[in-house]
C-alpha cells in the first residue's frame, strides 16, 4: 500500500480533520526517520499515516489498534500491523521492540509537542518552530500535557538523542506543512 492509498483508506473511516492531520503529521515524522535511520520511507510513513486508522471506530484505548489490525490484515505487511498494535501496547500487549514500533510510539507522541508548538506562535507556521523551542517546551511539563515525553524519548532506542529526534520530526513536518495547515 503506496501513501495515496492509505490515505485514500483514512478518509474512508477518519471523519474529524484533526485527526487525520495528526495522523499526516505522524507519518511524516516516521518518513523523515526511516531516512535519517536507513529504513525504508515510503514503509514507515504509510505506518504512520495508519496507525490510528481505527481510533474513531473505538470505544476505548481497549480497542484501539485491534479494529485497525483487522482492517489492514492482508493489506499491508505483517510488521507493520504489528507496530500499529505495538502503539497502544498497553492494551495489546505487542511489544515495543523493533525500530519501526519504536519509530511509531516516539513519532506519534513528538507530532502533538510539535504541532502545539506551532499553534502558540502568532503565525501559527512549522517554518518560524525553531528546535530549541521545542527543546524547552519539552521541559515545560505544563505545556502540551497530553504528550507523552516518556513516548518521545524511546527515540533514544532509535539511536537518536532527543533534540536530533525533535529536528528530524520538525523537518518531515514541515515537508507537509501544506496538509497540515500550519
Amino acid at each position: 500500500m503506496d501513501r495515496a492509498e492509505a490515505l485514500e483508506l483514512v478518509k474512508g473511516h477518519v471523519c474529524k480533520e484533526s485527526n487525520l492531520k495528526h495522523m499526516v503529521a505522524v507519518g511524516a515524522v516516521m518518513r523523515q526517520a526511516a531516512l535519517r535511520l536507513g529504513e525504508d520511507p515510503e514503509q514507515w510513513e504509510v505506518t504512520g499515516i495508519l496507525h490510528d486508522l481505527d481510533f474513531e471506530e473505538c470505544h476505548g484505548m481497549q480497542d484501539h489498534a485491534l479494529i485497525a489490525r483487522d482492517l489492514l490484515q492482508g493489506k499491508v505487511p505483517d510488521e507493520m500491523v504489528q507496530a500499529i498494535l505495538a502503539h497502544n501496547h498497553e492494551a495489546t500487549g505487542v511489544p515495543v521492540d523493533n525500530q519501526l514500533k519504536r519509530a511509531l510510539l516516539s513519532a506519534d507522541a513528538v507530532s502533538g509537542l510539535v504541532i502545539a508548538c506551532a499553534l502558540v506562535l502568532p503565525s501559527k507556521k512549522l517554518v518560524d518552530v525553531k528546535v530549541s523551542s521545542i527543546a524547552k517546551k519539552f521541559g515545560n511539563k505544563d505545556f502540551a500535557r497530553g504528550v507523552d515525553r516518556g513516548r518521545i524519548m524511546v527515540c533514544e532506542q532509535l539511536g537518536m538523542p532527543r533534540d536530533e529526534f525533535l529536528s528530524v520530526a520538525l523537518e518531515g513536518m514541515r515537508l507537509r506543512a501544506d496538509e497540515l495547515g500550519l
